[in-house]
């Protein structure tokens, strides 16, 4: 009974040990972990100067103006001053639009959408002047522990830190392990960027892309140590005491 008692004591002390090194204890609500000997894609590689491209299933607004300001194309019939309206790029890649019914635009950068419904609408106004805005352009954002952000990419050319500040800043969070996941999910690019310091930060393109994932690791804090660790001392005291039970009622 003795060496019964022995042996598992020692069995569940080596489990609750076991269980408070392991990573998954303590860092419970880690995501998109890569065991140590991952690859990282170098930070300074990361592109993110190129002009977005259209696709099918984006939503547009579009402003149909004059060169000097004023709107030529009220399809509302509502008047004013810059009324955008919302089209969709069909799974096709075509857009049906005022004046030139449906129209393919998939591929095309914004830039090169833009000229290519100045020169279709030049056909019916002078000097036509096109502003397309892409309003469902977004990156996501996990930081520390409070709540993922979906963030609007309302303007080109966005930055890590400007979505970052748009998302809540990094409190509680490891400024030092920041990963952007970017490109098909199945074979993703895997950036890792360290925002502690400024000369991390000169070594990294921080120019934000659509459908970018940002994820910075939270941080483990005394309380975390604390709610992890005293359920493994309640079971080793048990332990003891119930060892110690045992050896009382031998003698």
């Amino acid at each position: 009974m003795k060496r019964f008692c022995q042996n598992l004591f020692a069995v569940l002390i080596l489990i609750g040990m076991g269980s408070i090194s392991s990573c998954k204890i303590f860092y419970p609500d880690i995501m998109f972990k890569t065991d140590k000997f991952y690859q990282y894609t170098p930070s300074d590689t990361l592109s993110g100067n190129k002009e977005y491209v259209l696709k099918s299933k984006d939503i547009m607004e579009v402003q149909i103006l004059s060169n000097n300001g004023y709107q030529l194309v009220d399809v509302l019939g509502q008047g004013g001053y810059y009324s955008p309206v919302t089209y969709t790029i069909h799974n096709e890649g075509f857009a049906i639009l005022p004046m030139l019914d449906s129209i393919y635009l998939a591929g095309y950068s914004i830039t090169g959408a833009e000229n290519l419904l100045s020169e279709r609408y030049s056909y019916y106004f002078v000097n036509p002047y096109i502003k397309i805005k892409v309003s469902n352009r977004r990156c996501v954002v996990f930081a520390g522990r409070s709540n993922g952000r979906v963030i609007n990419l309302d303007n080109e050319g966005m930055s890590l830190i400007e979505v970052l500040a748009l998302a809540g800043g990094v409190s509680g969070s490891k400024a030092y392990r920041i990963k952007l996941i970017r490109g098909d999910f199945r074979n993703p690019q895997v950036f890792l960027i360290d925002l502690s310091t400024i000369e991390g930060m000169k070594k990294a393109n921080l120019q934000i892309a659509a459908n970018d994932v940002i994820y910075v690791e939270p941080a483990l804090t005394f309380n975390d140590i604390n709610q992890q660790i005293l359920p493994f001392i309640s079971l080793i005291t048990t332990s003891i005491l119930i060892y110690s039970t045992v050896l009382a009622l031998k003698k």
